[in-house]
């Protein structure tokens, strides 16, 4: 008959198994997370650019208005 140790032995084995995947599903998620960091970032690059060309244009409105 095992001793208890072997008992012991398998159930560590299982913790170590079953964090394996919840690190393994952490590492999904931290790369979607990125994925929309990324895409969240280029949409406000877009914004900021559109800002800057709709100052300059109103600036220049208000050059020929004068």
């Amino acid at each position: 008959m095992p001793g208890w140790e072997s008992y012991l032995l398998i159930v560590f084995g299982i913790v170590i198994i079953v964090l394996l995947f919840v690190m393994y599903v952490m590492l999904v998620r931290i790369r979607q997370l990125l994925g929309e960091y990324d895409q969240m970032q280029s949409r406000m690059k877009v914004t900021d650019n559109e800002l800057e060309e709709l100052t300059r244009n109103v600036e220049e409105f208000k050059k020929l208005k004068i």
